[in-house]
């Protein structure tokens, strides 16, 4: 039973990760994420309902049992991105996602990554970091293949964002867009043995989403 007070999005977000906790009490409204997608176990809300594993909910004031891995944003609204002075100190604070990567797709676009956050090993092994894009329809840049083998969803912490899947390498045969509004995780793209379509994460307007990478072995 554990309870980590993470600092990887300080000072715009208060982040708490959750491993074996039996209860949790949820005051303000916070964005709850499930992250037991190796354990497939739900996190248990009053009445019977209940969060699937890599899906979220806005909750607040009410407490949940079960949370095998969880990612706990707490008053996530308290970001204000319409504030300058915001906005300003995450492009200082969070290098831009040309700078993280190297990737020449990214050079010149406007997001920025904050540092991540890694926890367990082997297929237990977790990463996760919150990107800004401060503009709206940008998207990222078509891919199908990553870094290392892991399996991977989104989840929009603020603003709205979508994932594109494309038939090619080009955008011009977009056959499903899935949007994300706040505490929203979009559904699997990857098959059974890790394999992506093409796709990428387009912005729709400025936002803050969620990377959530999950190894395969």
């Amino acid at each position: 039973m554990s309870i980590l007070q993470l600092d990887f999005a300080e000072p715009f977000f208060q982040v708490e990760y959750l491993e074996e906790e039996t209860r949790c009490r949820i005051g303000k409204k916070s964005m709850v994420i499930n992250l037991a997608e190796r354990d497939r176990k739900n996190i248990l809300l009053p009445g019977g309902r209940k969060i699937l594993p890599l899906k979220a909910a806005i909750l607040q004031d009410v407490e949940i049992t079960d949370l095998h891995k969880a990612l706990v944003v707490r008053d996530f609204e308290h970001c204000d991105l319409s504030s300058g002075a915001t906005v300003e100190d995450i492009k200082k604070r969070w290098k831009t996602l040309y700078e993280m990567s190297g990737i020449e797709r990214h050079r010149g676009l406007p997001y920025y990554k904050s540092p991540k956050f890694c926890t367990g090993e082997g297929r237990d092994h977790i990463e996760i970091n919150f990107c800004y894009v401060s503009e709206g329809g940008v998207p990222s840049g078509p891919h199908r293949d990553h870094d290392r083998d892991f399996d991977e969803v989104h989840a929009q912490i603020l603003g709205t964002g979508m994932m594109r899947i494309y038939d090619y390498e080009d955008r011009e045969h977009v056959h499903q867009e899935l949007t994300m509004t706040a505490g929203i995780v979009h559904d699997r793209m990857y098959d059974r043995k890790g394999k992506y379509p093409w796709h990428e994460y387009m912005s729709v307007t400025p936002g803050i989403y969620c990377p959530i990478e999950l190894d395969r072995k």
